[in-house]
């Protein structure tokens, strides 16, 4: 879990492409770290927040989205790009539609 980390090893961990969980009271502390690009209700499954993600000693920023794959969880999964992150937010949307629809 993300608690266990500092926040310098959570970026190092996101930069190697690793999806980090973290219990959802853990987020606050982070946010700052994460600016919000967008902020989309999935309206079954929380929320899913597509933000930039800090990476060691580069600009401009990464991405990531922050999910809720359960309740009072959450999981920062770092993504190569923009095209990348809102590809995956479209499918997972497009999921929780047809299983809205049964």
């Amino acid at each position: 879990m993300a608690g266990k980390m500092t926040p310098a090893e959570l970026v190092e961990q996101l930069d190697a492409g690793s999806i980090i969980p973290l219990d959802e009271a853990a987020w606050p502390n982070l946010a700052d770290t994460f600016p919000l690009v967008e902020d989309i209700d999935t309206n079954m499954s929380g929320r899913i927040l597509l933000v930039r993600r800090p990476v060691p000693g580069k600009k401009p920023l990464g991405w990531a989205i922050v999910e809720d794959p359960e309740p009072r969880k959450k999981v920062i999964r770092p993504l190569k790009n923009e095209k990348e992150a809102r590809a995956l937010i479209a499918d997972r949307l497009a999921a929780y539609e047809r299983m809205w629809d049964g």
